[in-house]
């Protein structure tokens, strides 16, 4: 079976790559390859740069990035390809491991349904830390399970979740997860690969001090950047209110998390005994709330620090559909009907316009709360089964939801004006507006950014700075703590480089204006604003 699946699965992710290839990257993702290709060109290694995100994951983004000197939709193809054959190899390794433990059926749906929920993860999830924390957990949990000899299991396991944390840190919560799954399979290993995989994290984080010192101070700063937080700030009241709204966005942008009670509400009628009802509530809870306090911990309400759900949320629904096919004959109809009716309706009501969006999510929401709670209701009561071929199509419906042209990054929360088409049309307007003064200035010409990474991606010119995108000065001008750090002090060192012959700014993200006063006259002296080259968003100020 093992070999007839491994054909079929990746015909059905080259169909996945060339779906989504055409809606490119999200902006943090360019942000990351921006800053590192253009401190590259200046002579920096990924590992000497700061572009908000850990070594591991820089290095990470750096090896997928073997397209680089190829136009920007063939760069993002070859990324895209690269990351999907990775979680091609990860959903096999995950399913072999599972196939020790568990039923044929039941494996192949869990690593399945894995795999596709990451090939088809929102665009703003795709191949952020937390994305990529998934990639490496599901690999952890492949190998933990897999290898027969359980110190080499462990080892391999360990290492790659440790690789899970240190994508983020705040992606631990990812690397507990896995721990739990491994766990409920064989809690032996479970423990061998907990035991192993501490210490090579912490092994692996002092050798990427030992690499770049920076990093320490790096990692000591990150919260500082982040005002939001709890760290920062201390708990507020909002934050319950800012965490449910996240979740709900989170429900409606993939269909599959606003599933998930429904999907072990099946597992835990499916269970044989009153202790095994009650542990399919608890886990899945329990590992909810792990992701969630991670979010919470940041502060930011995000979509994608929940990149983590999608996956768990599918995985669990793909053994929930095995399991009582497996013994009803037929998929579930309380997963069936549900997912098709939001599979066909969620695209609709987010296709509708910004303005519409902001003003009705609260019928929105409660539609969607209303049919998970009778499709909840009918998976503890019925005992029927759908046709595959609905199963099928419900399927197709909810996975396919995310890479909708029209599909918003959030339904009415942060950057619920962002769709997959927009995006697109964003980035045939930046290079087509950024061509023109890069031809005139010179596309090897030494700049300085005083702009997002994103923008630095499309523009490309050099910069030798350890901070392309200043990050540190940006949140300087609304965090006074930050003005403190050291990294600051370093980053407004790079507006004083001699060898920078423009200035590139983002004014909606930076302005020159909203630097300390003496900066920004210190800016005024070098770079002659007042005649700047107009590049869509962007002005591109000469040296005097």
């Amino acid at each position: 079976m093992a070999r007839r699946a491994r054909p079929a699965w990746l015909l059905a992710l080259v169909l996945l790559a060339l779906t989504i290839a055409w809606t490119g990257l999200n902006h943090d993702v360019r942000f990351v390859l921006g800053t590192l290709e253009t401190a590259g060109r200046a002579g920096l290694s990924p590992s000497e740069v700061f572009v908000h995100r850990p070594m591991a994951y820089r290095l990470m983004l750096a090896l997928g990035d073997a397209g680089s000197a190829l136009p920007v939709p063939g760069r993002e193809a070859v990324v895209g390809v690269l990351a999907l054959v990775a979680v091609l190899l990860v959903s096999l390794l995950l399913r072999a491991g599972l196939l020790r433990y568990r039923p044929a059926g039941e494996a192949t749906a869990v690593a399945a349904a894995t795999g596709v929920a990451l090939a088809l993860a929102p665009n703003w999830d795709f191949l952020q830390p937390e994305w990529l924390a998934v990639v490496f957990a599901a690999g952890g949990v492949g190998a933990a399970l897999r290898i027969r000899r359980p110190l080499p299991a462990a080892l391999f396991g360990g290492v790659l979740l440790a690789l899970t944390v240190l994508v983020k840190y705040t992606t631990a919560p990812t690397a507990v997860v896995a721990l739990g799954v491994i766990a409920v399979l064989d809690r032996r290993r479970a423990l061998l690969t907990g035991v192993l995989a501490a210490p090579i994290c912490a092994g692996l984080f002092g050798l990427t001090v030992l690499v770049e010192p920076r990093e320490w101070r790096w990692f000591g700063e990150l919260s500082a950047l982040n005002g939001g937080s709890p760290l920062s700030r201390g708990w507020a009241a909002g934050d319950v209110q800012a965490l449910a709204g996240t979740v709900l966005n989170e429900a409606l942008a993939v269909p599959m998390v606003a599933l998930l009670p429904v999907s072990v509400a099946v597992l835990a009628r499916l269970a044989p005994d009153r202790r095994a009802r009650l542990a399919w509530v608890v886990l899945p809870a329990a590992a909810v709330l792990v992701v969630l306090a991670a979010v919470v911990l940041q502060g930011q309400w995000f979509q994608y620090h929940l990149a983590a759900l999608p996956p768990f949320a599918a995985a669990l629904g793909g053994l929930a559909l095995a399991r009582w096919s497996a013994e009803h004959g037929g998929p579930p109809r309380a997963l069936v009907l549900p997912a098709l009716a939001l599979g066909v309706g969620i695209p609709i009501v987010s296709s509708a316009t910004t303005d519409w969006r902001l003003a009705h999510g609260t019928p929105v929401y409660a539609a969607l709360v209303l049919l998970v709670l009778a499709a909840g209701w009918l998976a503890l009561r019925d005992r029927g089964r759908a046709w595959p071929v609905l199963a099928s199509l419900s399927a197709l419906a909810v996975f396919a939801v995310p890479v909708w042209p029209s599909a918003p990054y959030s339904f009415d929360a942060i950057h619920a004006d962002y769709t997959n088409s927009e995006r697109v049309a964003a980035a045939e307007t930046n290079e087509r507006l950024f061509a023109p003064v890069r031809a005139q200035i010179g596309a090897d010409t030494p700049v300085v950014y005083l702009a997002f990474g994103d923008m630095a991606y499309f523009f490309g010119n050099p910069s030798a700075c350890r901070y392309p995108a200043p990050v540190f000065v940006q949140r300087g001008t609304y965090l006074p703590a930050v003005r403190g750090l050291e990294s600051y002090r370093e980053n407004l060192a790079c507006l004083e480089r001699p060898d920078a012959r423009y200035l590139v700014v983002q004014p909606s993200w930076l302005a020159v204006d909203r630097l300390p006063p003496d900066v920004a006259a210190g800016v005024r002296s070098r770079f002659d604003c007042d005649h700047a080259l107009p590049a869509g968003e962007l002005t591109v100020c000469p040296r005097y």
